[in-house]
């Protein structure tokens, strides 16, 4: 029984990192797209106008919320910088991950490993 319990735990890890690497792909083009339509946008609004592509019509949450709670998860502790694309990228994937019923409450992968493997520090 644990052997199953640890094939399910490894198969779920690996759904997981593949969910973290396809949405950061998706959102890096999303992002690269958003630049081209309006290079006047950096920064925060940005991420904002990003983030609201992806949440679409009916958002559980604003794009500035979803910002706003990345800010607060990535870049409020342990030490104070401004947000990252990197960080509203890991913050809405895991919030769509656990939203759409994949994980019951947490995941099994470091899906912030994931994403920094596809989204630039720079960005």
């Amino acid at each position: 029984m644990r052997g199953l319990a640890r094939n399910l735990g490894l198969f779920a890890a690996t759904a997981e990192r593949h969910y973290a690497r396809h949405a950061s792909e998706q959102l890096l083009d999303l992002f690269r797209l958003e630049r081209r339509e309006h290079p006047d946008l950096t920064g925060r609004a940005l991420y904002e106008a990003v983030a609201a592509r992806r949440l679409g019509v009916k958002p559980r949450m604003s794009a500035a919320e979803l910002v706003r709670r990345a800010e607060e998860s990535f870049a409020d502790w342990p030490a104070e910088r401004a947000v990252r694309f990197r960080d509203v990228v890991h913050y809405l994937i895991f919030d769509e991950y656990l939203h759409q019923g994949k994980a019951r409450e947490a995941t099994k992968t470091n899906m912030g490993a994931v994403v920094a493997r596809v989204i630039p520090e720079e960005l």
